[in-house]
């Protein structure tokens, strides 16, 4: 008898076979889950409710009846029965059509012109941890054939930087994870472009890539364990050109193979391509430049000087680690706003029900919720202003529970459940504002700087062209900087992959970018644990720091 699968409304049915994980067993029938951690049981993210059947979860050995349903990681459960049923949320399911920025400042007044049927073309690409990106393009004008993003299919053994580390073990887990980025990541999206701009893959002469050094690698199919411990260390930061023939990409096999250099463990290629393409040294002065992310990297300009460092923010502008989180695909809330009677105005990816909120959106939910006095300082909830609104939610979280402000009901949810916010949901994201924020501060401490005399600010990734900068100054993740100083530079690592294609200076002056930053270890920096404690408050326990941000009525 076969497994029953309910996800959506859709019913499937495969066979049970009782040694790999639920997680596996689903992934064989082509159904793939969040798994953030790598398999490891701590996330969430591949959450499933098991039906009628016996299982083996979390050391216990459960047999449901008909009708019931128990909470569980399929990661972390086996079926037992021949005969069983298991219900897969919305949430749980791997994305595979996000909103992935592809859009950077390429050069004005580029030709239109018909290319020549054999002129050599080239693409371009950004291997970020959760999506890549690639444009097809001319290398002789410069010229954009056709563009092409999907989510990193790495993320289908784990999610994040450190659990890629941690999958590495050994040789044979790189190749697992080389062959996940090229063959089912890259490969498609080439094949993609081309279809789109009506050319064969072989006309394709040229490569270019960037991306944090940890991706670099894994694409190379270069060990990363050094990278995940003290003092971590690459392999190498400065990769030697090679055949696309030897890693199997699908274009000329003797095409280039080019990858920008990174500058240190977590300071990868993509910054180093950011700092390029935003012209960071070119226009002298002084700046900042900060990709928000997982690991949101900072880099401080002084009239040729570079700083750089790496915090850790964690997975809570991905929507990971939230009870209602989600990546920024279909169905998520992106933008929230709200008025004083608590009426909230959702903007939803796609214009349908919504089934989730990502980074963009719980940014917007928490700034209007602290300014119209529903949550304090501290990130805490008036629970009695919310019961009286009629939005009020006791959400049961394991071994606890949390208050929560219901921001979607059920009727109106794609789920039919109601979507929440939990003061734990809350908590996460001023862990990871406040992670971002102290590096910021203390990086420009260092300098003798303040963080409210930066006369330039650079917001560069994909994360960065979604959020309301208002509303990311008031959370206290940004500055309290005139909006005017902000420049959103886009997705700054293809910038530079388009760059290392159409501008024969652009590689030489990266690879010497590339020794010029200083950088910083915050872990080593007795300021940055006292700038993420005030960070943690909304917006900031420096209140002076943020005096564009009302105090709370």
């Amino acid at each position: 008898m076969p497994l029953h699968i309910q996800t959506g409304a859709r019913r499937t049915s495969i066979a049970v076979d009782a040694r790999p994980t639920l997680a596996q067993l689903l992934e064989t029938a082509g159904i793939h889950l969040n798994l953030r951690c790598g398999s490891e049981g701590v996330c969430g993210g591949c959450r499933v409710l098991l039906g009628a059947g016996t299982f083996r979860t979390d050391g216990q050995t459960l047999t449901l009846p008909a009708g019931s349903q128990h909470e569980a990681f399929a990661c972390q459960t086996h079926v037992i029965s021949t005969d069983a049923e298991v219900t897969i949320p919305p949430a749980s399911l791997l994305e595979q059509h996000g909103q992935i920025v592809s859009d950077f400042h390429a050069p004005q007044h580029i030709p239109q012109a018909a290319i020549a049927s054999d002129a050599p073309l080239a693409a371009a690409v950004d291997i970020g941890t959760t999506t890549v990106a690639l444009v097809l393009l001319d290398p002789a004008t410069g010229h954009i054939l056709a563009r092409a993003s999907k989510y990193n299919q790495q993320i289908r053994k784990a999610d994040d930087i450190a659990s890629r580390i941690s999958f590495c073990r050994t040789e044979q887990e790189v190749r697992v994870m080389q062959d996940l980025v090229i063959q089912q990541t890259i490969n498609p999206l080439l094949e993609e472009a081309c279809a789109a701009a009506n050319v064969k893959v072989d006309r394709i002469q040229r490569f270019a890539t960037a991306g944090n050094t940890v991706m670099e690698h894994l694409f190379l199919g270069l060990p990363v364990e050094s990278i995940g411990r003290l003092p971590f260390n690459a392999v190498r930061h400065i990769h030697p050109a090679c055949e696309a023939g030897a890693l199997g990409l699908a274009m000329a096999p003797r095409g280039r193979v080019e990858v920008v250099p990174s500058v240190a463990g977590y300071i990868g290629g993509d910054i180093t391509a950011d700092i390029h393409a935003a012209h960071l040294l070119a226009r002298g002065g002084e700046s900042v430049l900060v990709d928000v992310g997982t690991n949101s990297e900072i880099v401080y300009a002084l009239d040729g000087k570079l700083l750089a460092c790496a915090t850790a923010a964690g997975p809570a502008f991905e929507g990971a680690g939230l009870l209602h989180g989600r990546r920024a695909a279909h169905g998520a809330i992106e933008h929230v706003r709200c008025d004083a009677a608590l009426h909230f105005q959702c903007d939803v990816i796609g214009g349908d029900k919504a089934d989730g909120i990502c980074g963009s959106g719980i940014i917007d939910f928490l700034a209007e919720a602290f300014r119209f006095g529903l949550l304090n300082a501290h990130g805490r909830y008036d629970v009695e202003r919310l019961k009286r609104a009629g939005r009020y939610a006791h959400s049961q979280l394991g071994r606890g529970h949390s208050h929560a402000c219901i921001l979607v009901p059920a009727a109106e949810s794609a789920s039919g459940h109601a979507l929440v916010v939990t003061e734990r949901d809350i908590e996460q994201v001023l862990k990871a504002k406040a992670a971002t924020y102290a590096g910021l501060k203390t990086l420009l401490t260092m300098q003798g700087r303040s963080v409210r005399e930066i006369p330039r600010f650079v917001l560069a990734g994909g994360f960065a062209r979604h959020i309301n900068l208002a509303n990311a100054v008031t959370l206290g993740l940004l500055p309290d900087l005139p909006l005017d100083r902000f420049e959103v530079l886009g997705n700054g690592s293809l910038a530079g992959a388009y760059l290392a294609l159409t501008d024969p200076a652009a590689m030489p002056a990266m690879e010497q970018l590339s020794h010029q930053p200083e950088v910083v270890e915050l872990n080593r920096t007795p300021d940055f644990e006292d700038n993420f404690i005030d960070a943690l408050l909304v917006p900031n326990l420096s209140a002076e720091e943020f005096p564009s941000v009302p105090s709370q009525p």
